[in-house]
């Protein structure tokens, strides 16, 4: 997995390629308790994971949650492909604040 930060606006992003599974769990954690801190609207862009496990989606559901608790707007950019189709079979679609690109979540994330 590889990760990486960046701000784009007010907005920040949290870029993850490769695979999410429980090796990788902790520094995707620690990459979002980061942004925490600093208050401001986040993406969680997931465009080039190619595999995502339980463990991953706990932590991308839990993460979402403890931020969105509180007061940060959390929009993830998850394509159509293996991990949205993961996100809809088990509902976390519902759950979690999608958007179909990049470009879709930073808008959304920024409140347009």
């Amino acid at each position: 997995m590889k990760l990486a930060h960046d701000v784009d606006g007010d907005v920040e992003i949290v870029s993850v390629t490769g695979e999410l599974d429980l090796a990788s769990v902790p520094e995707l954690r620690a990459a979002l308790e980061a942004t925490a801190q600093r208050s401001r609207p986040v993406v969680v862009d997931v465009s080039e994971v190619s595999f995502i496990d339980s463990t991953a989606l706990a932590t991308l559901l839990r993460s979402s949650d403890e931020l969105t608790a509180g007061g940060v707007r959390v929009v993830v950019a998850c394509p159509a492909g293996p991990v949205r189709r993961l996100l809809t079979m088990t509902s976390l679609d519902h759950r979690l604040n999608l958007a179909p690109d990049r470009p879709g979540a930073l808008a959304r994330a920024a409140g347009s």
